[in-house]
């Protein structure tokens, strides 16, 4: 039940939508077809008894008709399952598409991403997102379509069944037994014991099937990590370390991989051997009927297809058993992805809003709940440049990211500067772009390219002003002063109100560094900044530093009480 309820409340957000009401008209086609399905098989069974009693009269001239008539059910089949896929594949690519922005949004929401890596992330969120999400769309309407029209062709074929069967008398334990419809029963039986021991046997896909596409995801994620650490890897000489790393992640996907496949062959020893011995099951069990002569051959083939239509169709649970378990593994995952982004959320504080920055005994807390920095207390002014200053390791960066709300693990009173903030990092992000779109974020709006141009000078990257167009990793082409300088273009063309600097220049040399956050300051005239940095030119160029301690940290205001 655990599972179901997980499994609505992931689909429900899509399903409920009044506005997806194009998804169930999709559902309600492919259902249809495959019904339709059904009921061409229906009439196939009765053509086949026709033929093959036809068939034993050498009747050439009938023969001939059946045969066209067969020809037109092929033909009406193939169209019916061809749009039948195609309608399939246009349902799975709506929903796809929905639930990926949805989770994409709710992952994105609220820096959900970021805190997430705070506390207990669920592992490989990429792979959960991209993977998980078309893994639980195709099988969910898979097993949702089977399962209906397999429950179609036991209605559709049952009454058939149970009317070749007839009366069957039997002696038993010295009575005389009668039993109707003994066929059906047959059937039903022979599933049930199925079904019993395919459950028996499969129970433990589940957990490995999980555990597969987890560790397939971990070794899919360091393959990207190690592309985007290329150079440190090679500066190291750490290919052999690098190969060793790989070549264990991959040994635990082959472990699991072998325990998946010892679970699904001894599955499918008796999966396959069920299918096999239900073929002739029909036949053995009307023989009598036919040597009685209460029957033709024609009747035969008749019971044996209905039988196998019934009896394939009540082993739903057992043909499906793998993609089921694939299914829940998938639910799960998901599941747990979703909670996650949700804990995130309990942790989120808005602050107050106001002139400038003013804090009342705060306190910075490590997620363990111990105090990392105590008792801050002041206020910044709008327009004031104010330096951080403190021992490495203090908290100073965890400082500036409570700050601009990303950090949860803070209590006390604090009020923020109206208007946009922006926090440059030692290391910006640099995203495959084409550089217009690089130079803009995290803004989306269109720029000038003479404003872009003019930046690129102001920091002195005159020489990509030919290569706005351009798009590559910028990330590995750049050396890393190059990339703090274009992080310091960014600020130019965003514009914000607060601007947090986490040495943000340490890339550079004093002289250079000086330079350009005293463009920025002419530039920005209106910006508070709140920075940390070491180097000692850059210093001069802020108002106060407040210094901190490893008891407590105090923020004061620069005009006199």
């Amino acid at each position: 039940m655990r599972l179901l309820r997980t499994f609505l409340r992931l689909v429900g957000p899509y399903w409920l939508d009044k506005r997806n009401w194009q998804a169930w008209l999709l559902l309600a086609s492919i259902i249809g077809l495959g019904l339709g399905i059904v009921q061409i098989n229906v009439l196939i069974n009765a053509w086949s008894k026709t033929f093959y009693d036809t068939l034993g009269e050498f009747d050439t001239d009938a023969l001939y008709g059946l045969m066209g008539e067969y020809s037109l059910y092929i033909g009406i089949f193939v169209l019916i399952a061809v749009y039948k896929a195609w309608l399939r594949k246009a349902l799975l690519l709506r929903w796809r598409q929905s639930m990926s922005e949805r989770l994409i949004g709710d992952w994105l929401d609220g820096q959900a991403y970021y805190r997430l890596g705070l506390d207990g992330e669920p592992d490989n969120p990429d792979q959960r997102i991209a993977e998980d999400v078309n893994l639980l769309v195709t099988r969910s309407v898979d097993l949702l379509v089977s399962f209906i029209t397999n429950m179609a062709q036991v209605i559709a074929f049952v009454g058939i069944l149970w009317a070749l069967s007839g009366t069957h008398e039997f002696e038993l334990f010295g009575y005389q037994w009668q039993v109707e419809g003994y066929l059906v029963w047959i059937a039903v039986i022979y599933t049930l014991i199925g079904t019993l021991f395919t459950h028996w046997l499969g129970r433990p896909l589940h957990r490995l099937n999980y555990a597969q596409q987890s560790r397939e995801a971990d070794f899919r994620a360091d393959l990207l990590r190690k592309r985007d650490h290329a150079e440190q890897i090679a500066l190291y000489r750490g290919e052999e370390a690098e190969y060793q790393q790989l070549r264990m992640r991959f040994q635990a996907i082959a472990e699991n991989w072998w325990r998946l496949m010892v679970r699904e062959r001894n599955l499918g020893f008796f999966v396959v051997g069920y299918d096999r011995v239900s073929n002739i099951i029909p036949i053995f069990a009307a023989l009598p009927l036919f040597l009685a002569k209460t029957i033709t051959l024609g009747g035969l083939m008749q019971i044996r297809t209905a039988f196998t239509a019934v009896q394939g169709s009540l082993s739903w649970f057992i043909s499906a058993y793998t993609t089921l378990a694939e299914w829940s593994a998938t639910v799960e995952r998901l599941g747990q992805f979703e909670e996650a982004i949700s804990r995130t959320r309990h942790h989120v504080r808005e602050p107050l809003c106001g002139e400038c920055l003013r804090l009342d005994r705060v306190d910075i807390l490590l997620p363990n709940g111990e105090p990392l920095l105590c008792d801050l207390r002041g206020q910044v002014l709008s327009g004031e440049w104010v330096r951080l200053a403190g021992p490495s390791g203090l908290g100073k960066s965890t400082l500036l990211r409570t700050l601009q709300g990303l950090w949860p693990y803070c209590r006390g009173v604090w009020q923020l500067p109206t208007g946009r903030s922006l926090l440059l990092p030692q290391k910006p992000y640099l995203a495959a772009l084409p550089l217009r779109e690089l130079l803009v974020y995290p803004s989306v709006e269109k720029v000038a390219d003479q404003r872009l141009c003019e930046v690129l000078e102001l920091v002195g990257l005159q020489h990509l002003v030919t290569q706005l167009e351009r798009q590559t990793e910028w990330e590995r082409e750049l050396s890393g002063g190059e990339q703090q300088r274009l992080g310091l273009a960014r600020v130019l063309l965003y514009r914000p109100s607060t601007l947090y600097l986490d040495e943000s220049t340490n890339q550079l040399d004093d002289q250079a560094a000086q330079s350009l956050l005293a463009m920025l300051r002419r530039e920005l005239p209106e910006c508070t900044v709140i920075g940390v940095s070491h180097q000692q030119r850059v210093q001069s160029l802020f108002d106060r530093n407040l210094e901190l301690t490893a008891q407590h940290g105090k923020m004061t205001t620069a005009l006199p009480a």
